[in-house]
């Protein structure tokens, strides 16, 4: 399996905010969602997670089990405006507070509140996060490669090969990726289910965070 390209990794967001300027910027709305593109190909994960993931991904397909692959490398830009429309759209935070980033010349204020929550309501939709209860994280180990999230599915019971090659019957519910037996099998990888339940439901990532 060849090397993935290496991304390189996210500065802490800490020492990259800046102070809020709401003069100058692009309005926020559904548009910034096709900016800062992150990846939904397992090629840009770090490599040592890759072989982990492409392992036990084929596992998964070889049991017939269905898996779809929407996020892996995510830049730092993206998490950004992922989280604070979150915020925003949730009322957890006014738009005028939100700080600003550098290199992200997006303006969070609106004319009027409704107009700020609005465009906030579509960034999340155009995000596809309209099922999360939680905001995304400012930093996640998906700006590291480290993390990828994925919807799985199946029917009946299936049997999946675990990392030393031990052939599992997984009979039991959820069939999905919260199901207890496919976290074991996707752990003896080194692929491991977030450990916040159902608030995060399709990220896997290499510590469960």
């Amino acid at each position: 399996m060849t090397t993935a390209t290496q991304k390189p990794r996210a500065a802490n967001l800490a020492t990259t905010v800046r102070a809020v300027d709401q003069d100058n910027g692009e309005l926020s709305g559904a548009k910034w969602a096709q900016r800062f593109i992150g990846s939904s190909n397992t090629k840009d994960l770090s490599s040592t997670f890759r072989k982990a993931v492409d392992a036990f991904i084929d596992a998964m397909i070889d049991a017939g089990i269905k898996v779809r692959v929407s996020a892996t490398y995510r830049p730092v830009q993206r998490s950004y405006l992922m989280h604070w429309s979150w915020k925003i759209k949730h009322k957890y935070v006014k738009p005028e507070y939100v700080p600003a980033l550098k290199g992200v010349d997006i303006k969070w204020t609106h004319a009027t509140s409704a107009d700020s929550l609005e465009a906030a309501r579509q960034m999340v939709r155009a995000f596809d996060m309209s099922d999360l209860s939680t905001a995304p994280a400012l930093h996640s180990l998906h700006n590291d490669g480290l993390a990828i999230d994925m919807s799985i599915a199946w029917s009946g019971t299936v049997v999946v090969k675990d990392a030393d090659g031990k052939l599992v019957e997984v009979k039991t519910a959820p069939r999905s990726g919260r199901n207890r037996q496919l976290k074991a099998i996707g752990a003896s990888y080194g692929v491991k289910k977030f450990i916040g339940g159902a608030k995060d439901q399709p990220h896997w990532s290499s510590t469960g965070r």
